[in-house]
Parts: structure tokens; C-alpha cells; sequence
């Protein structure tokens, strides 16, 4: 009769341990003990927001240049006002801000983009130091190489498609999802014309061998035929005239293949600085959660 009554209340003294034993109530008790989770995340997540950013922008102001030196030490960009060079490093003295708030604002982007996933369906994916390390990794010989078929004169076609199928090979391999790959398309596409208004009125640096002028003097025709539209169906000149800008380059990826990195950078500081955050027993839940939500 003892044994009976120890036994059954065994069973509810434990229902963490028995749920791992038997499916049904994995099923059952799994999904409160992860939304548990998510409400104990999002409240650290937002109260770690302001040590998370900082450490982003430490991060692209520190690491950002000396990714960029690859290209210069190559002469792939030139840097005009502001320029300075620290040993073999040719810079410029506005890149590591700038490059601090680019790894800011696509990081924080990400993680509230996982934030709005996981409050809706599923919990967002967890970051770790080694994934991280590896996605860097990546990076670097992704620009290493880029500079080394610029500095032997690889015609840019050759160069566009060597280069785009890497980034879409580093891209399966580090993210593999239809949002980080939209995202990254995003950051591809927006951060190179970004830097339009920055060369123009600023002079910060041009890239000596530009083939695609923005809204300038250019040598293909589509672009010379969309150039001529615009004007055609605008009031006037003088806003072309304006926008006359410094070209780019067609078969630069680094901000598609960046973006891997970041993703991985930012979830990896959530994750350590949140799970640090909590107390001993949230810490638990967490690693009870991984082996059960998984």
C-alpha cells in the first residue's frame, strides 16, 4: 500500500522526468514549458537590447575594418577624405562607425525578426559560438578571394559567377532559410547603393574599376535606355544632374555573404548574454527546453 502511494506520487511529484519517457505527455507538457520559455526570453532579450547593441557596433567597429583592408590593400576601393593608414591597413576614419552601426542595425534586425517568428510559430533559432566562428570564417576567404581575382584581372563576368554561386553555397550552409536568405537579398541589394550618397557628397572613396554608374554617364545601354526613361517622364534635369554618381561594382557580394555572419554574431550575444541574465533554475528550464523543443 506505501509502495503503491510513494509510486503515484512520484508521478506527480516528477512530471518533467516522466514526460521524457512516454510521447504523449511529451506532447502534452512540451508546449507550456517552451512558452514558458519564450515569455522568459523575449522579457531578457529586451532588457539585454542596450549590452547586445553595444556589442555589435564594438564588434563592426573593431572586426569591420580589417575585413575592409582585404579590399583595400588591393586598391578594389580607394579612400579619399579621411583617409588613414595604420601599418598595412588602409582606411578611412569613418569606416569602423560605419561599419559598427551596419553590424547594429542588421543584427538587432535579425533578432527581432526571430522575436516576431517565435512569438508566432515555433522558437527562433539559438545562436553558438562555434557556428559563429565558422560563418567568419567563410567570410573572410569569400573576401580573401575576391581580392585576389580582382588583383589578378579575372573579367568581371567570371569573376559575378564564381562569386554568386559561393555566396549561395555559404549561404545554405549557415542559414538555410527563405527569411535569412530574403534578408540577406535585402542587405545585398541596399547597402551598395547605400553608399551612393556617401561617395558622391561625402568623397569618402570611389572604386577605381566601377562598370555600373547610379544615374550617371554609363557604357550599358539598358542602363543609358533606363536613364533616359527617367529623364523623359520627370519635370526636370537638374535632379538628374544632381544624382550624376560614383559607380560600383556589379560583382560585389560581401553584403549577401555578410549577412550569414551577422545572423549567426547576434543570435550567439543573445543567447549568452540572456542565459547569463537569468537565474539558475531559468537557466535549467533553458537546457530542459533544448532537449524537449527540439
Amino acid at each position: 500500500m506505501q509502495s503503491h502511494i510513494l509510486a503515484s506520487n512520484s508521478c506527480y511529484s516528477f512530471p518533467l522526468f516522466n514526460s521524457l519517457n512516454h510521447p504523449k505527455s511529451h506532447k502534452v507538457l512540451s508546449k507550456p514549458l517552451c512558452s514558458l520559455r519564450k515569455d522568459k526570453s523575449g522579457t531578457s532579450f529586451r532588457a539585454n537590447l542596450p549590452s547586445i547593441s553595444l556589442s555589435l557596433f564594438g564588434s563592426g567597429f573593431i572586426l569591420g575594418p580589417l575585413l575592409d583592408g582585404i579590399h583595400s590593400n588591393v586598391n578594389l576601393q580607394i579612400y579619399q577624405n579621411g583617409s588613414v593608414d595604420i601599418g598595412p591597413l588602409h582606411t578611412n576614419i569613418w569606416v569602423p562607425p560605419l561599419l559598427g552601426l551596419f553590424y547594429c542595425t542588421v543584427g538587432l534586425l535579425q533578432l527581432f525578426l526571430d522575436e516576431r517568428v517565435s512569438s508566432e510559430s515555433k522558437l527562433a533559432p539559438q545562436g553558438s559560438l562555434e557556428r559563429t566562428a565558422f560563418s567568419l570564417g567563410a567570410l573572410v576567404l569569400f573576401i580573401e578571394l575576391s581580392a585576389e581575382m580582382y588583383k589578378a584581372g579575372v573579367a568581371d563576368n567570371i569573376e559575378t559567377y564564381i562569386l554568386f554561386a559561393l555566396a549561395e553555397l555559404i549561404w545554405l550552409n549557415f542559414d538555410r532559410t527563405w527569411l535569412g536568405f530574403t534578408l540577406a537579398c535585402i542587405i545585398g541589394f541596399g547597402c551598395p547603393l547605400a553608399e551612393v550618397p556617401i561617395i558622391k557628397i561625402f568623397h569618402l572613396w570611389y572604386y577605381p574599376q566601377a562598370n555600373i554608374e547610379v544615374f550617371g554617364q554609363v557604357t550599358n545601354k539598358r542602363l543609358k535606355a533606363f536613364r533616359l526613361a527617367l529623364e523623359v517622364f520627370s519635370d526636370s534635369r537638374f535632379l538628374f544632374l544632381f544624382l550624376k554618381m560614383q559607380g560600383l561594382i556589379s560583382w560585389s557580394t560581401c553584403y549577401f555573404v555578410y549577412t550569414p555572419f551577422l545572423t549567426n554574431l547576434a543570435r550567439w550575444l543573445k543567447s549568452t548574454m540572456v542565459v547569463a541574465d537569468e537565474p539558475d533554475e531559468v537557466v535549467q528550464l533553458y537546457l530542459l527546453e533544448q532537449q524537449i523543443c527540439s
